[in-house]
């Protein structure tokens, strides 16, 4: 779930007002050092000492850059300091947050949430105050009845210029300052720094293009090393912490699946190959099969692993017929079971079978994870290799098949794959894969938003009792 962190004050006084990076890194050794989070270059959240372990969950080592500052930015001395920081693009930035829960509808339903506690402590304010104070609250009640989160996020922008940006006007309407006072803030709604919280604000700043992760406080006072792997670091730590720095894992038949997995998310999608680890089937030799992966399941669920799991079957008749054995199971919340997706090459594809070769739609009785290589890998001298029918599945009521060749088809995708030169042309070369994977995220995007949203709720109830 999303915590909220403390912060403390930069300036002495009442933290009204953040201190500019220049004069922050200048004054560090008598203050404190910290670490922030940057819309572009707007400082909107920062912790003092460490990097937070929500907050290193939003970036990959591949993030990191560390250049030297400016002239104008150097230490009591003199010297010139290194600037180092985690940065990513908006979209990588909103599609890390998802996968760990921060979805726009866990921030929506966050927000309908304290809206509705925050109209009932501002009615009891109004009625039991007197004077100014009673104004003021009768003031914000009015407001809050007609506030929705579209004006939230305008009123939220507004601040976040004020208190963070150059405009330093603070405003003297009382709903309006709720948005800019450090203590019950409008603003953190969702908790300072949470991942829910961090996601609402950078909905209230469209015009925002990169987020980071500036570090270079810590670096500078000694916290952290120059050339420290502060995220591949914390993620190390997983045996000893819970989410969200713990990957979501995928499991699948057989080893095959899971190295063409590995080998796509890491050609189409490098921005989040941290945030999905792999089932080892070689390491310790174990056996592959749809069998198989229900006892894994049976076998996880009962061990009470908290992982979050995506189990991956087959789009073949034994893969479908375990898909929904596996889909009757009672397991926990956190595994999410799903198939290879229906795609368009399956629907006419050729086929050799006791009555000889026909086109066919395939999906659901022949498309195991060959078919989702590509049909540069599935051309053999021009011609799409067929399919064979191997068997007949008397509890599905029908055949079981596979393409030929299938080695050489993995041979022909993975050397394929790694001559990609950027991740949109994987995704174009490879769609039945791209299809793969996204539906894996919206999968991953509404399980962990709904583990997100009850985590929430919980600790409303509690703050209620």
């Amino acid at each position: 779930m999303s915590i909220a962190f403390s912060r403390g004050n930069r300036d002495g006084s009442d933290g009204s007002r953040l201190i500019g990076p220049h004069s922050r890194r200048k004054l560090a050794t008598t203050m404190g050092s910290y670490c922030e989070i940057q819309f572009d270059e707007l400082s909107v959240c920062s912790v003092k000492w460490y990097v937070p372990d929500e907050w290193a969950a939003l970036f990959q080592e591949s993030d990191r850059r560390c250049r030297f500052c400016s002239d104008e930015d150097t230490d009591l001395e003199g010297s010139a300091r290194p600037v180092v920081d985690y940065c990513t693009d908006r979209p990588t930035f909103l599609w890390r947050l998802a996968l760990l829960g921060a979805t726009d509808t866990t921030v929506r339903s966050a927000f309908e949430k304290w809206l509705e506690s925050a109209r009932a402590t501002w009615r009891e304010y109004r009625d039991s105050w007197t004077g100014e104070e009673q104004m003021g609250a009768a003031r914000i009640c009015t407001a809050l009845d007609t506030l929705d989160f579209n004006e939230w996020k305008h009123q939220a922008n507004k601040a976040i210029h004020a208190r963070y940006g150059s405009d330093a006007a603070k405003p003297t309407d009382p709903f309006e300052q709720r948005f800019h006072d450090y203590d019950d803030s409008f603003l953190h709604f969702a908790g300072y720094g949470s991942l829910v919280g961090l996601r609402a604000l950078l909905e209230a700043c469209p015009e925002a293009k990169e987020v980071s992760l500036d570090v270079g406080d810590l670096v500078d006072a000694g916290h952290y090393e120059e050339d420290e792997r502060i995220c591949d670091q914390a993620r190390s730590r997983l045996p000893f912490i819970a989410n969200p720095l713990e990957p979501t894992i995928i499991l699948g038949e057989g080893s095959t699946d899971l190295l063409v997995l590995q080998h796509a998310l890491a050609a189409m999608y490098p921005e989040l190959v941290d945030y999905f680890s792999f089932f080892d089937h070689a390491e310790f030799s174990v056996d592959g099969g749809t069998t198989y992966l229900v006892k894994f399941l049976r076998a996880f669920a009962g061990a009470r692993m908290t992982a979050r799991m995506v189990a991956v079957f087959d789009n073949d008749t034994a893969g479908v017929q375990a898909y929904t054995q596996a889909l009757a199971l009672n397991l926990p919340t956190n595994f999410i079971i799903t198939r290879l997706p229906d795609i368009e090459l399956a629907r006419r594809y050729p086929t050799i079978g006791p009555s000889g070769p026909a086109e066919v739609d395939v999906n659901g009785s022949a498309a195991g994870i060959e078919l989702y290589l590509g049909e540069n890998a599935l051309r053999r001298h021009g011609v799409l290799r067929p399919v064979r029918w191997t068997g007949y599945v008397p509890s599905a009521a029908k055949y079981q098949g596979e393409v030929e060749g299938k080695s050489e088809v993995l041979r022909a995708f993975l050397d394929g794959i790694t001559r990609m030169a950027s991740k949109e042309a994987a995704r174009a070369q490879f769609p039945e894969l791209a299809a793969v994977w996204q539906r894996i995220f919206g999968l991953v995007e509404q399980n962990a938003g709904d583990q997100c949203q009850r985590s929430y709720l919980r600790v409303i109830n509690r703050s209620h009792d």
